[in-house]
């Protein structure tokens, strides 16, 4: 009896055994496989998502320089003819384009010698410095071009910055002057906005150049080190500095695997990467899969002929997770798998990867957030670039780009296009006997009366250069622009603006007028500027405070 209830006992732990055992086997198999496949689907995600994170960064970088470019070359182009050969004026002139401060930190003037000129933050470093033995200095002499140097340490503000030049030239060519703009590297609105994007709970966006310096990094002790200089290896930064673009796996500086990208960017030879720990992308994969085994041999060593029914509910819930993981990684979105699972390591699963979409998503609010500041700031730009900051009306920069426009749909259509060239009688004297701050506050209002005489919307009204303001008039005839010049004159004499260097005891004005009906290869926008001219200055001769057309020009002019 006892050698029977101990061979029916072996058959039955036998059994139970072979049961619990193909359980615990069938069912550790299918979750490794399922997990697997899982790692390699949402590793694929990872990557994708954080190379189209660096790719917008690196757009948006560029767009940035492009948009200082812009701003530096307008700021540049825009230095009145004095200030080139006056230290004062052209400190004035630096000084008053404060709101510059949003793009750089500073800005300053060197000589082609590079003897510093003028400098907006501190005037007392004018002379003190010379920068004809740097790199972007030697550059830009060499390509008479603005050029953006390598990271460096400011010599004046001892801050990481990154340097932007703008030549200024000669009539014959020649570079005269180099205007050059810092751009603070831990400026916020900067680089930060991007850099400061985490990436998991340790990985991060960081910035370097081609040569391995470091532009921005997570430890900001970092900048303007090599990559190699705190030791150790990376192989994916080593293979972005080698020519490679997109993501990849690697080891960290510290040996940990990890998901890197990489992308170049356009305007300047930086690299923006991104690291993502292993550890910390698989983590809520591998607190699953642990639970999920000792789920199993729980469920398998108290009943084996529930082990078929408990392998199913576990691995259903797998299979439609892993479906929903796959629907997401080819519609590209951030769709939050629906929680329908029950409460265990398939919820925790479902629950760690929504928090994974809800940070990618949160990450894309923010560039999207980021995108659409960038472009508003490039809208203003824009605005500024074209406009006078002091008088408000359209600048140099501006008006000849209108001449050459008006004039060629003029040619085409047949029409006449008339040019009023406008100047401030005696207004040198203004500034000796006022002071340039009155002078400045009398062009301000000058200004705001002959924008007020603007009657068309295709009319152009634009500050010239100094006391100089030209004003196109598509369509019209020598007549009309003198009945408008003729109304812009009385408008400025009501001003009743004192000036006691002129003989009127006010402020006046003398205009010059031109128009004809430019013809196809004869007649170019320069024939109707030296008319122009010339009617103005026969306007000064004839004792100013009045308006002179070609017409009353001699038949020899």
């Amino acid at each position: 009896m006892n050698n029977l209830w101990r061979v029916k006992w072996t058959l039955k732990a036998k059994v139970i055994m072979v049961v619990v055992a193909a359980v615990l086997v069938t069912t550790a198999v299918i979750v490794a496989v399922s997990l697997t496949v899982m790692k390699r689907d949402i590793k694929a995600l990872i990557g994708a998502q954080q190379y189209t994170t660096i790719k917008m960064i690196a757009t948006a970088l560029d767009e940035s320089f492009q948009t200082r470019r812009i701003t530096l070359r307008s700021l540049s182009q825009g230095l009145p003819p004095a200030a080139r050969h006056d230290p004062h004026l052209l400190q004035v002139y630096l000084a008053s384009h404060t709101s510059l401060t949003e793009l750089f930190f500073n800005f300053s003037v060197f000589g082609a010698d590079g003897q510093l000129l003028a400098n907006f933050i501190d005037t007392n470093a004018i002379g003190r410095f010379n920068v004809a033995d740097r790199e972007y200095m030697q550059r830009t002499l060499e390509q008479k071009r603005g050029v953006i140097s390598e990271p460096l340490r400011s010599q004046i503000s001892k801050r990481a910055i990154v340097l932007m030049t703008e030549p200024v030239f000669d009539d014959s060519g020649n570079i005269v002057m180099v205007f050059v703009a810092s751009i603070d590297l831990q400026q916020a609105n900067f680089l930060g906005q991007f850099t400061n994007i985490k990436v998991g709970k340790t990985g991060f966006i960081y910035i370097i150049t081609s040569k391995g310096v470091i532009v921005d990094h997570a430890d900001k002790a970092r900048i303007l080190q090599h990559v190699d200089s705190a030791g150790g290896k990376s192989g994916g930064t080593q293979q972005a500095l080698a020519g490679f673009e997109g993501s990849m796996e690697g080891l960290s500086r510290s040996g940990q695997p990890a998901l890197f990208s990489f992308k170049r960017m356009q305007t300047v030879d930086w690299i923006i990467g991104s690291i993502y720990l292993q550890n910390d992308a698989f983590q809520p994969i591998r607190d699953m899969q642990d639970k999920a085994l000792l789920l199993s041999l729980v469920m398998a060593v108290l009943a084996g002929w529930l082990a078929w029914l408990i392998m199913s509910r576990l691995i259903d819930p797998l299979h439609r997770l892993h479906g929903h993981i796959q629907k997401i990684r080819s519609a590209k979105t951030y769709d939050e798998v629906p929680l329908s699972y029950r409460e265990d390591e398939i919820g925790d699963l479902g629950s760690a990867f929504n928090s994974l979409m809800r940070e990618r998503k949160d990450a894309e609010m923010e560039l999207d957030q980021a995108r659409v500041n960038l472009e508003s700031m490039n809208k203003a730009l824009e605005r500024l670039a074209l406009e006078d900051d002091l008088t408000g009306l359209a600048n140099r920069r501006q008006f000849d780009l209108s001449l050459q426009e008006e004039f060629s749909r003029a040619m085409r259509n047949g029409n006449s296009l008339a040019l009023v060239m406008i100047d401030v009688d005696h207004f040198k004297q203004y500034n000796d006997i006022y002071g340039h701050l009155a002078g400045d506050q009398c062009l301000r209002k000058v200004g705001r009366v002959i924008k007020a005489q603007q009657t068309r919307p295709g009319d152009l009204m634009a500050r010239y250069g100094g006391e100089e303001v030209g004003i196109l008039l598509p369509g019209a005839d020598e007549a009309g622009a003198m009945a408008v010049a003729e109304r812009i004159r009385m408008a400025v004499r009501q001003l009743g603006l004192l000036h006691e260097g002129n003989e009127a005891g006010i402020v006046t004005i003398s205009a010059g007028v031109s128009a004809f009906v430019p013809i196809r290869d004869v007649d170019a926008p320069d024939k109707l500027m030296r008319a122009a001219d010339k009617a103005l200055y026969l306007a000064k001769a004839q004792g100013r405070d009045r308006i002179c057309s070609s017409s009353d020009l001699p038949a020899s002019s």
